[in-house]
């Protein structure tokens, strides 16, 4: 008996994290420069009411880089809407637009570590 009650409340919690999001996910397409950043996408979703906000409209999950492409620059002059927007204007574009309606922090450097030089 003990035992299926131990099964039971790991596969609630299994379900609870896959369903809700407890994951942090690590970003670190400049991991030459910064340390990864981490989203916590459980803390993220009790802000927004609608997946989509974030996630678009797709059936399934998909990364970000999927779609919006990598262009190594350091200073942001691309596209900041429609189609062909880059990776880090995707990013910025969505991470920022939330955090400066929803009074989140907006530094490069609350998200972005720098590496240290050696």
């Amino acid at each position: 008996m003990r035992g299926r009650f131990l099964i039971l409340i790991i596969g609630v919690i299994a379900i609870a994290t896959g369903v809700f999001g407890l994951e942090v996910i690590k970003i670190d397409i400049l991991k030459k420069r910064y340390e990864s950043v981490e989203f916590n996408h459980g803390a993220h979703i009790n802000y927004v009411d609608d997946c989509s906000r974030c996630h678009h409209y797709t059936q399934e999950p998909v990364k970000c880089i999927e779609c919006h492409e990598i262009i190594e620059v350091y200073t942001y002059k691309g596209k900041k809407r429609g189609k062909g927007i880059g990776l880090k204007g995707a990013y910025h574009g969505l991470c920022l637009g939330c955090h400066k309606e929803m009074g989140g922090p907006v530094g490069c450097e609350d998200c972005h570590v720098r590496k240290k030089t050696s």
